[in-house]
């Protein structure tokens, strides 16, 4: 269910407005003769449903405790409002209150863009308004879209939801964390986890919880191991989990359902919400439907960032947060205050690619072989290498995760030795929150490498495997020497 509402005074006015104004779209559609079956691509629920279980749904202050001091202190700007209520009026009101400038300013005339299944095509009225102001939540008729398909594709249990619009996936992040994490708190996390996670954190100087993952991802047993010992303890609870479950980043795991449902259960156990954080949900090579953590939402504690970027366009910086409704007001402020919306060009072209569902999921298929294509080749050359550097083949997303065998910290290998031979690779370091501790893992990125580079490519990160841990063993022999 997804439910608008807004802070302050004028609630009781806009209630009584009406729906957004949406800008046209000329579309000319060409869809492919391998048309996707759209029922099956767009399912990311399970078809037992979620189970009503002995907790709580949270609802209203509820959420307060979850809340930063930072969120808490946020108050809505009355110009903002008014934003929102002149794309619900409509030309009904003569307005002195708009400080937008006037279209007939702007330069431009004519915007056309084309896919191999669509034409977009702005001008005029219309084109002046995608190059407009909008509300800070999103241009409206793009939310009414997302709130369809966030319905179709999750089914998430009925409580007050709703979407805001931001300006990429890592936006999402540094809302959520901004939201729910204070100096000095703890936060759950993956052991390895994606470093732009680490790098909204770290000004924060929180107690990082870093649970293993094996290769179905992050193992409940160990988390409710670990939080069950830091509440016998008395240690500070994390509030807040965040998990990239479907092709992890860096490791490629996929987190099977019965994982999430132990660990939704394990969220509802020691209060904490999850931001579930799912870039690569059209990148999984499982070929099997796993439900998503909000579609498994019975009691309010999911906050789900979604993403185009690794699948559509990363300029484009598409992505939108999923929330209940108390918090999504609080993220809305922070955006007023931040941002004022995200580029509304941006928003009318992912309007345009979600609400044509056959091309958009054609397009989305069409990637997912791509890159699966691509996985199974980095695979097979790398598998000669499985002894000197271990691995699992990933699940989903777009990389692999090597531990390099007898070589204890591979920072000397990735910026010495490996580009000294030509051979670009990111270090393990970089998906700890310390990123100075030793570590013998490296992460590999099959998205652009040409296909027939990549046999070249593992056979030098072989030898470069093999000195290194020759350089390794001689280490320690002078050491033993010294000693």
């Amino acid at each position: 269910m997804f439910v608008t509402t807004k802070f302050g005074k004028l609630n009781e006015f806009k209630k009584g407005l009406f729906e957004a104004r949406a800008v046209a779209l000329v579309l000319k559609k060409q869809f492919s003769q391998k048309d996707v079956n759209l029922d099956e691509f767009f399912k990311f629920y399970s078809d037992s449903g979620y189970h009503e279980d002995r907790y709580k749904p949270l609802s209203g202050r509820d959420y307060d405790r979850f809340l930063s001091t930072r969120a808490a202190r946020r108050q809505p700007s009355l110009t903002r409002e008014i934003t929102s209520m002149a794309y619900k009026v409509g030309k009904q009101m003569i307005s002195l209150a708009e400080g937008m400038p006037n279209e007939k300013v702007f330069p431009f005339t004519r915007l056309e863009m084309h896919t191999p299944y669509d034409r977009l095509v702005l001008d005029g009225k219309e084109l002046a308004g995608a190059l407009q102001y909008v509300p800070s939540q999103g241009f409206p008729a793009l939310l009414s879209e997302l709130r369809k398909f966030q319905s179709e594709a999750h089914r998430p249990p009925p409580l007050p939801r709703d979407i805001l619009v931001t300006n990429g996936g890592q936006h999402g992040i540094y809302q959520c964390v901004e939201l729910l994490v204070e100096p000095g708190d703890a936060v759950l996390t993956t052991e390895f986890a994606y470093t732009g996670i680490h790098s909204v954190l770290r000004p924060l100087q929180p107690e990082i919880i870093g649970i293993p993952e094996d290769e179905d991802g992050m193992l409940p047993e160990t988390l409710d191991a670990v939080l069950g010992e830091r509440q016998r303890r008395g240690m500070k609870m994390p509030k807040m989990m965040y998990t990239i479950p479907t092709g992890s980043n860096p490791t490629g795991t996929v987190l099977p359902e019965d994982r999430r449902r132990q660990i939704y259960e394990l969220a509802c156990k020691y209060d904490f919400l999850i931001v579930e954080d799912d870039p690569y949900m059209f990148l999984n090579y499982t070929d099997r439907p796993i439900p998503s953590f909000l579609s498994l939402d019975t009691c309010g504690r999911v906050l789900r960032l979604d993403s185009v970027s690794k699948v559509v366009s990363a300029g484009l910086r598409g992505a939108w947060i999923t929330a209940p409704k108390p918090l999504l007001e609080r993220l809305e402020l922070h955006t007023q205050a931040e941002l004022l919306h995200p580029c509304t060009i941006a928003q009318v072209i992912l309007l345009q690619l979600v609400q044509c569902r056959q091309s958009f999921a054609t397009h989305l298929s069409g990637a997912r072989e791509f890159y699966r294509r691509r996985r199974d080749a980095l695979h097979a050359a790398l598998t000669p290498l499985q002894q000197l550097a271990p691995f699992y083949m990933p699940h989903a997303g777009l990389f692999f995760w090597l531990q390099i065998s007898g070589v204890d910290d591979v920072h000397r290998m990735v910026f010495q030795t490996a580009l000294q031979r030509g051979l670009m690779l990111v270090p393990g370091q970089a998906f700890q929150f310390d990123i100075h501790a030793p570590c013998p893992y490296l992460r590999l990125t099959f998205s652009k490498i040409r296909l027939e580079d990549m046999d070249i490519a593992v056979k030098t990160l072989g030898e470069i495997i093999r000195y290194e841990q020759q350089e390794t063993l001689q280490k320690q022999k002078r050491i033993a020497t010294e000693g």
